[in-house]
């Protein structure tokens, strides 16, 4: 299941960037927010967490980027912020739209001041705080959804295996 929904939100971020401009309202990071809300399904195995978030930002990089590397190494810092925020904070709905906040602020500000470092675009705070709250209004709706489908299918999981014993 967490590796089917990796590669959904992988294929989605190029989906959606096919309707949504970037220049419009939304701005899709679903493959990061596929990071935050499958961090409870690797139940306890951070190895195979960590080596999935690298292998889907190198992935992204590959395809998407053309970055080779940096998105990974982010990917990864967002997975090692997740694991640590999952420690402090309860499972719940809450939890979620606190850590997709967290890490996409901090996703597009390095995003946005490694353009700004890079030269590609010149810094305007205007610009910087647009392409954070663009991404939070699309993320968080994907988080939410998502989360509540993993959450009912761990509960049917649940009462199948309750049924059996």
């Amino acid at each position: 299941m967490r590796i089917l929904i990796l590669i959904v939100s992988f294929i989605l971020d190029s989906i959606v960037s096919n309707f949504f401009p970037i220049n419009s309202l939304f701005l899709a990071c679903f493959s990061l927010m596929a990071i935050v809300f499958v961090y409870p399904l690797f139940k306890g195995d951070k190895k195979s967490y960590y080596i999935s978030a690298f292998c889907l930002g190198l992935a992204y990089d590959l395809i998407y980027t053309d970055t080779v590397i940096f998105q990974a190494v982010v990917f990864l810092f967002m997975a090692y912020l997740t694991t640590k925020l999952g420690k402090t904070l309860s499972d719940n709905y809450m939890t979620v739209i606190i850590t997709a906040i967290i890490c996409v602020i901090i996703y597009r500000s390095l995003w946005f001041f490694s353009l700004v470092l890079t030269g590609n675009i010149s810094f305007n705070i205007e610009n910087y705080f647009a392409s954070i709250y663009r991404s939070l209004i699309l993320n968080i709706i994907y988080a939410l959804i998502i989360s509540m489908i993993v959450k009912l299918t761990n509960k049917r999981k649940t009462r199948r295996s309750r049924r059996l014993i």
